[in-house]
């Protein structure tokens, strides 16, 4: 094992982000980054000063030759080792969720745009088909992405364990993650500016639904379905971007699934699941009951602000328990 994995190992044994090692040894955390890399190698003041961070040995840390003795205590203390990831199972990984983000945004898409029909059967209020007509279009829709929901869970069912376990890499897969990353960031910003822009749009032409078809002979529905299709390609960016991006999180077990977070997440999760279910149930019963499709939408973006908020506690109360 080289250096460069060495450092990685040691730093995710102690739960740190590269920030927080950075910080520790009084170096960029582009430095770190470069160290796990294998671009450059520490001087010999950082080897020291890692040694007696990490608690091991400067021999350890330059020989190769030399394994560590960390996974054998872990085996020891819990039992059993921890799993290690291989470059052909990241690679399967990152490929699966690459084919599955598409997928599963475009399966939001479409729970989003099932409101357009609804929406729409108003302005035909007086046929009498109008309205049950709408409501068939909007179910056949919801269960088209229900079912690509479903079928992207089964494909991705074998990573689920990525999710909720610690593991360790193989040499080199850091770095190929780390490279693929680098490349996709740009695509991701584009998709997160492009998505912000098209919320503000769609604000914008929720709020001229209100004195537009006084202006032009359009119907106001008509121009809230135009808001609602502008919301759900906003989505669908977003949820696309976040499903790569969180794939690249996962394999370096950084910001979310960082070990201790998945320790809190098996927690914390039916919660988060409970809430997301009471937040659909709310949105579909005032939707429904006010048809205000054009007013509803606004319990997504502020029931998003609150699960972060109520995630924060929750990660509070159980960090404390946790680490009691």
């Amino acid at each position: 094992m080289i250096l460069a994995d060495k450092i990685i190992e040691l730093r995710k044994r102690n739960n740190w982000s590269q920030e927080e090692l950075a910080e520790q040894l009084g170096v960029s955390r582009q430095a770190i980054s470069k160290w796990e890399s294998a671009q450059s190698t520490p001087d010999l003041e950082r080897i020291i000063a890692m040694s007696r961070l990490f608690g091991v040995s400067t021999d350890y840390l330059v020989k190769d030759e030399i394994e560590s003795k960390i996974i054998q205590g872990e085996v020891e203390e819990s039992g059993s080792p921890l799993r290690r990831l291989s470059m052909e199972e990241a690679n399967a990984f990152l490929n699966a969720k690459l084919q599955s983000a598409k997928q599963i945004a475009f399966g939001v898409w479409l729970c989003i745009m099932a409101a357009i029909p609804l929406v729409l059967s108003e302005i035909w209020n007086k046929q009498s088909f109008a309205e049950p007509l709408g409501f068939i279009i909007a179910a056949l829709i919801v269960a088209g992405a229900v079912a690509l929901f479903l079928l992207n869970g089964f494909k991705l069912k074998a990573f689920k364990w990525m999710e909720k376990e610690p593991f360790e890499t193989a040499y080199g897969v850091d770095g190929m993650v780390k490279e693929r990353l680098q490349s996709f960031m740009p695509k991701f910003v584009i998709h997160i500016v492009i998505g912000v822009v098209l919320c503000i749009v769609a604000l914008a032409t929720f709020v001229a639904s209100d004195f537009l078809p006084q202006i032009i002979r359009i119907e106001r529905n008509a121009v809230v379905a135009v808001g609602l299709a502008i919301i759900a390609i906003a989505v669908y960016l977003f949820v696309s971007a976040g499903i790569i991006r969180g794939a690249f999180s996962g394999l370096l077990q950084e910001d979310d699934y960082r070990p201790d977070k998945k320790v809190l997440g098996k927690k914390i999760e039916p919660i988060v699941g409970i809430y997301w279910l009471a937040v659909t149930a709310i949105y579909l019963a005032y939707s429904f009951i006010t048809m205000e499709w054009h007013r509803s939408w606004i319990i997504w973006p502020v029931s998003g602000v609150l699960c972060g908020v109520l995630y924060i506690i929750l990660e509070l109360i159980y960090g404390k328990k946790i680490n009691k």
